[in-house]
């Protein structure tokens, strides 16, 4: 079978001066469930890997065996297993209450000792002489998730993050429910935690998210994400600045260049692919996407771009450009 390459076009420019000195192409996609509504690039149905964006949606077992009733989890909790966190003190907590819960501890995590992405968190450690461990890493929370659903189903917890063990069939089939694609038409990877990681063409990511955030059943993780958005990321994170900062969207990263925002009241999602890989013009494409669109009112906007300037400055604080959009999603065909 040959597979077709995406075709990339160019969304993001860092002008200095009136010269372009920096670029980055993507994909935008804005789909609703009956197809693709608008989009920038052509993926070609190549297939991308869900990266982080994939949790939410590993996560909904939690709700498939009333976990959430049985081990009393709260809203905070279930957004911790969803989280990409910045592993600050309040993600901690939650984690280790989560771990209390399935009576197992963080020497039970297969997820391996890392440096929180928090700057604040990282100043503590080292101030008092504490070693990064593994309830630090990003994806702890989602790891405690997959213990719960291990001791649920009666799975081996020493070892859930291989392949071959049975959480990892039972997750990949769930996800490919929830994002209305065969097994047999996904490609399954590892992710950098370790745990299986899925690739679909970023349509079927889209139906995820749809399928996931608009079903009454699992109402408990979209009022995880709506309600407890610095929980889902942390400080300078854009999933947590988008939620935080709209009245009715949902936003989850994922690595390389990902990021998939749910409208949950118009029912739609625009998924973003940044070809590079760039976390800033990731943010930049995104919330002037939002912009274009009027998913987000003009001061929510205007305190994203506050947190995400687009000015190009100087070591000395002097403007000496700017990061602009070339991309418009009003004369994309519908």
């Amino acid at each position: 079978m040959i597979i077709q390459e995406p075709k990339y076009n160019k969304l993001i420019e860092y002008i200095r001066n009136g010269l372009v000195q920096r670029e980055h192409c993507g994909i935008i996609i804005h789909i609703n469930k009956n197809g693709i509504i608008n989009k920038i690039g052509e993926d070609n149905n190549y297939k991308f890997y869900h990266r982080s964006c994939m949790k939410p949606m590993q996560v909904s077992p939690l709700i498939d065996l009333g976990l959430d009733i049985k081990l009393k989890l709260t809203l905070e909790e279930i957004a911790l297993c969803c989280a990409s966190h910045t592993g600050e003190l309040i993600h901690q907590e939650k984690i280790i209450s989560v771990l209390n819960k399935i009576g197992l501890s963080e020497k039970d995590l297969l997820c391996h000792a890392e440096e929180p992405l928090s700057k604040n968190e990282q100043k503590r450690l080292i101030k008092e002489n504490i070693n990064p461990d593994r309830i630090h890493n990003n994806c702890s929370g989602k790891h405690s998730a997959m213990l719960a659903i291990c001791k649920e189903l009666n799975f081996n917890t020493a070892n859930y993050k291989d392949l071959s063990h049975p959480l990892s069939d039972y997750i990949i089939k769930k996800v490919c429910e929830l994002c209305e694609i065969k097994k047999d038409d996904i490609i399954i990877s590892k992710d950098g935690c370790g745990l299986p990681v899925i690739a679909t063409p970023l349509f079927n990511l889209g139906l995820g998210f749809l399928n996931l955030f608009l079903n009454k059943k699992y109402e408990k993780i979209k009022d995880a994400f709506l309600n407890y958005p610095y929980l889902i990321g942390g400080k300078d994170r854009l999933d947590s600045d988008i939620i935080a900062n709209s009245e009715n969207l949902i936003a989850k990263v994922g690595a390389e260049g990902l990021c998939v925002v749910v409208n949950i009241i118009k029912e739609e999602v625009i998924i973003v692919k940044i070809a590079d890989s760039s976390m800033e013009a990731r943010a930049h494409t995104v919330i002037n996407a939002l912009e274009q669109m009027n998913w987000v009112t003009k001061e929510n906007i205007k305190k994203l771009k506050q947190i995400y300037p687009a000015e190009i400055k100087s070591q000395d604080g002097e403007t000496l450009g700017r990061i602009k959009p070339c991309f418009n999603l009003s004369k994309c065909l519908k």
